[in-house]
């Protein structure tokens, strides 16, 4: 089993960790470590690789949301499960987002230790889901300058394609064209929202991984039939 982790996050207090594909229980085309139970896989394996996932970060729960490509960010413990992102100031447990292209976002207020972690498709981006991350940090008297963010794997701008109803969507700035095909930069269009709010450009980082290119990691756009990836963030003790 293995994992990436944005090591910043570190001596304030926290972990921002990405699991790769490896060191489940699930079989073909879902091995092994998937977390899904929307494709196909048995709900048995799933929560055997939570388990797994939970002991290998020592964290007390994992908890994720029922995703649906929105711009709605819900405060841990509320009842409403449908949402694309999640914050606690709560320790002990992990936020997590499911992903196999989509962009997983973790994101700290160091000061104030509030964590959060978001799912950003082209929908969720579209609907401005990391401008309203911000203002959901800010309405808790959090600082934008006070706030590190970390791009987890995800589709690149160069394996991105889209249909020109999607790109019409998107300033120019966001698309590519290359042999007559059309390219969405997810992460650079998220970026902007983060500066646009703010936050220092020193203080976002993205971990350059494409979910596409990397076998390491599921990827919907190169399999179809495939698990999901899991990453997020947490707050802890011993750090």
């Amino acid at each position: 089993m293995g994992f990436v982790e944005d090591i910043r996050f570190r001596q304030f207090g926290a972990r921002c960790i990405f699991f790769n594909r490896h060191g489940g229980v699930s079989p073909e085309p879902y091995s092994s470590l998937n977390f899904s139970t929307t494709v196909g896989d048995s709900p048995e394996n799933v929560n055997k690789n939570f388990e797994i996932a939970r002991r290998a970060v020592g964290v007390d729960r994992i908890k994720t949301v029922n995703q649906i490509h929105s711009n709605r960010i819900v405060e841990y413990g509320e009842n409403q499960e449908k949402a694309d992102g999640i914050f606690t100031n709560k320790r002990g447990i992990f936020l997590a987002i499911k992903f196999a292209d989509c962009l997983p976002i973790a994101l700290m207020d160091v000061e104030k230790k509030i964590i959060m972690a978001i799912h950003a498709g082209w929908k969720g981006t579209y609907l401005k889901i990391s401008k309203n991350a911000l203002e959901k940090l800010l309405s808790f008297g959090c600082k934008s300058k006070n706030i590190i963010i970390t791009i987890g794997p995800h589709i690149c701008k160069h394996c991105y394609e889209v249909k020109e109803d999607v790109a019409s969507k998107f300033s120019s700035m966001f698309i590519n064209s290359k042999n007559g095909k059309t390219f969405l930069d997810l992460s650079l269009a998220n970026r902007e929202q983060f500066k646009e709010m703010g936050v220092p450009e020193e203080n976002i980082k993205d971990l350059n991984i494409c979910t596409f290119e990397n076998e390491d990691f599921f990827s919907y756009r190169r399999d179809k039939l495939c698990g999901r990836n899991m990453g997020g963030i947490m707050l802890v003790d011993n750090y």
